[in-house]
């Protein structure tokens, strides 16, 4: 019900303000305005040059190709003139009541002796720079050639809207463009183009055959507005003054009889973070130009990572309380789509409805924002023992506080990556409820995993998010030596009818430590096992070529030989205090029993 109040209340205001018709206008645009004018005119060998822009914010609604292309100005170029001076006195509050009367004149008459005596050839680079109009110049700095200089059909617009919003000159100059006269100084007929429209108009014309850098050597031109636009409809050809005069009318009514199309309306109304990546939007579009048709929508996500557009979204879905409230959408405009969030943090999505008749703008409907929540914590350490680690930290999701997070045990060792799932922070942990206050105290982790071989392993903790999110958090990583006993078998023999295995061994994660020895012996009666050798006699060279470990770390394993002939002895060091749990091989040795 609240949304569907909000929707009314949009409604109302847009139709009480005039920017949404209840019923879409079929006049043609402003675009196909100026198509139909150039095709009459070319039909007559008239080149024209044309640019429309919207009177209230000077959005150019229709332009030919050729807008931006310089042709002779004739006495458009007085335009600029009399800006120059309003401009040069400080505003036209500040200027003399004699010059503006004779700007006035020059203007509304297309007086070539005003123009002439005024002329400076600062006037139009002045002006082109006030106002960004960056294809218009003088062409040169002859009095006599002043209508030679060269302006743009999309500049003049430009100029128009620029200098109407122009304190020192718009609220003289727009309303003196509207007392041209019939006829002008010479004698010619100011009865055409824009000056020949009904309603709120006003114009400045010109005429002339100037041949200084001109081709065709003719041009009739008309600059001005109508109640909605401003218009510049620029014309060359070799017949004069006729039939451009008759064209540029043409072009003129056609302008100001076309109809600029209200821009689509709608409203984003939700945008939510439901799962890990992706933030689902909804919403309702539709476009007064085209009713019931569906409406496309583009949309733009905000964050941390930047900015993404995503196309392709269009109104599809039932809207009722749209329908209710505005029946020309029809019955389907609404739309939901699901986009890729932009980083962990504030997103903000918004919705752009696209326009069925550009280049009208695409306006926005509206905007959301939505904090992308990933689960944090710390790995806090991680722990050897032998044959395996013990990982241990915590972690919370704020997408879902009472939530035992799960997470993932990530181990890089010498020969690669390797995964482990399925772990909970379910443990107590009464810090992280005091640092953490309204997630409880069960979000400790604790994660034993293999250590498979000897050598250096990152040991990596990944919390996984839930319930909306960007991405599975990093909680830390340890670097960890994975150490194995090492040693020796050197000697194999016999005594007194036992058979005798000597060598030596340390264990790296506890030097002092008389390494254990379990020996093997292989035969054609079977495979035997001796344990419980201690590597513990005294062996000077090894405590010379391994400092630190001191010298007692030779063993001397004596055990039955219990068959004749050929024994396969094999000697291991039994890890302790880490390691891969492995119990490396020392060596193995062959000997005949007789």
């Amino acid at each position: 019900m609240a949304r569907y109040g909000r929707l009314l209340l949009v409604v109302v205001l847009l139709t009480t303000f005039g920017l949404l018709p209840t019923v879409p206008a079929a006049a043609a645009t402003p675009g196909e305005a100026v198509n139909d004018a150039v095709g009459y005119a070319a039909a007559r060998s008239v080149t024209e040059f044309i640019s429309v822009v919207d009177r209230s914010n000077g959005a150019v609604l229709a332009q030919t190709g050729n807008a931006q292309s310089q042709v002779a100005s004739e006495s458009i170029m007085k335009l600029l003139l009399a800006s120059y001076y309003l401009v040069s006195y400080g505003g036209y509050q500040s200027t003399p009541d004699a010059v503006k009367d004779r700007l006035s004149y020059m203007l509304r008459f297309s007086d070539d002796g005003t123009a002439s005596d005024l002329f400076t050839p600062s006037a139009i680079p002045t002006i082109a720079g006030r106002y960004g109009m960056g294809h218009t110049s003088n062409a040169t700095d002859r009095v006599g050639h002043w209508g030679a200089a060269r302006i743009t059909a999309g500049d003049m617009t430009q100029f128009l809207y620029r200098a109407a919003n122009d304190p020192a000159v718009g609220p003289w100059l727009i309303p003196v463009m509207a007392q041209t006269a019939p006829n002008g100084s010479d004698g010619f007929n100011q009865f055409f183009g824009l000056n020949a429209v009904g309603g709120d108009h006003g114009s400045k014309q010109g005429w002339g055959c100037d041949s200084y850098f001109t081709a065709p050597t003719c041009a009739v031109h008309s600059v001005g507005y109508t109640d909605r636009t401003f218009v510049a409809i620029l014309q060359l050809s070799t017949g004069y003054p006729d039939p451009m005069r008759d064209t540029s009318t043409h072009a003129a009514r056609a302008v100001a009889q076309s109809t600029i199309k209200p821009d689509p309306v709608g409203a984003l109304d939700v945008a939510t973070n439901p799962a890990q990546g992706a933030i689902s939007v909804a919403g309702w579009a539709a476009d007064p130009a085209a009713p019931g048709r569906s409406e496309q929508v583009h949309l733009y996500v905000t964050g941390p990572a930047g900015t993404r557009g995503y196309a392709g979204t269009s109104t599809s879905s039932g809207r009722p309380d749209v329908a209710a409230a505005l029946p020309w959408a029809g019955p389907s405009a609404g739309f939901t789509a699901t986009v890729g969030t932009q980083g962990t943090g504030l997103n903000t999505v918004c919705a752009y409805a696209i326009n069925v008749d550009p280049p009208n703008t695409n306006p926005m409907i509206g905007c959301r924002s939505v904090q992308v929540r990933d689960a944090v914590g710390v790995l806090d350490q991680v722990s050897v023992v032998t044959g395996q680690f013990v990982v241990a930290g915590w972690a919370l999701n704020p997408n879902n506080p009472a939530e035992p997070v799960e997470v993932h045990v990530y181990d890089t060792g010498p020969s690669g990556t390797r995964g482990y799932p399925g772990f909970r922070a379910g443990n107590v942990r009464p810090d992280v409820a005091a640092a953490f206050p309204g997630y409880g105290s069960a979000h400790g982790y604790t994660a034993v995993i293999p250590s498979l071989e000897p050598g250096l392993h990152n040991v990596c903790s990944y919390a996984i998010t839930t319930g909306g999110g960007n991405g599975n958090s990093l909680l830390g990583c340890r670097s960890v030596d994975v150490r194995d006993p090492f040693g020796s078998f050197d000697l194999l023999g016999t005594r007194g009818g036992n058979l005798v295995a000597a060598g030596w061994a340390l264990n790296p994660n506890n030097p002092p430590e008389h390494v254990e020895i379990h020996v093997f012996d292989f035969s054609a009666t079977g495979t035997r096992r001796y344990t419980g050798f201690p590597a513990s006699l005294s062996r000077p060279d090894v405590a010379a070529a391994y400092p630190g470990y001191g010298p007692d770390h030779g063993y001397w394993a004596e055990f039955p030989a219990v068959s004749r002939g050929l024994h396969t002895i094999c000697t291991y060091a039994i890890s302790t205090g880490g390691g891969s749990g492995s119990n490396p091989l020392l060596g193995c040795r062959a000997l005949t029993n007789p």
